[in-house]
């Protein structure tokens, strides 16, 4: 029981931060969603340690193992317009493929480069120790 809650509080905790990025990025006027400068900061705020990833693990977690649940809505608007799926379907699927397309590389590309940044500055963590440590021996 004490862990549902505890993963009750996180999800809402993210739906908190989701949407004062969205009021945000909707005041600023920027030329993109909430959601990416929710995830802007979030990332932001878990590399320098601001927030621990133990924080928002569980709620993340959650809301990744039900993502299907958040798509259900949109398979019911589909079948509700087939007319425009007639008269438009190819154009859209290329959209779609397109726009799919980009957000994974996108995604790709990101997490390849986080890691390569994390890596490099646990590396430099290292050298920096292992300098240190030869430094005293040599005293």
């Amino acid at each position: 029981m004490k862990r549902i809650v505890y993963t009750l509080l996180q999800v809402l905790g993210l739906i908190v931060a989701w949407y004062a990025a969205d009021r945000a990025s909707a005041w600023l006027g920027l030329p993109f969603s909430g959601g990416v400068v929710g995830l802007i900061v979030m990332v932001g705020l878990l590399q320098s340690g601001v927030v621990r990833p133990s924080v928002i693990e569980h709620g993340a977690d959650w809301l990744l193992s039900n993502m299907l649940l958040f798509f259900v809505p949109l398979v019911v608007s589909v079948v509700q317009f087939t007319g425009l799926l007639e008269a438009e379907g190819l154009r859209l699927f290329a959209a779609i493929g397109i726009g799919f397309t980009c957000v994974l590389l996108a995604t790709a590309f990101t997490v390849e480069w986080v890691c390569r940044f994390e890596r490099g500055r646990q590396l430099r963590q290292l050298r920096q120790l292992r300098s240190l440590r030869a430094a005293k021996a040599l005293v």
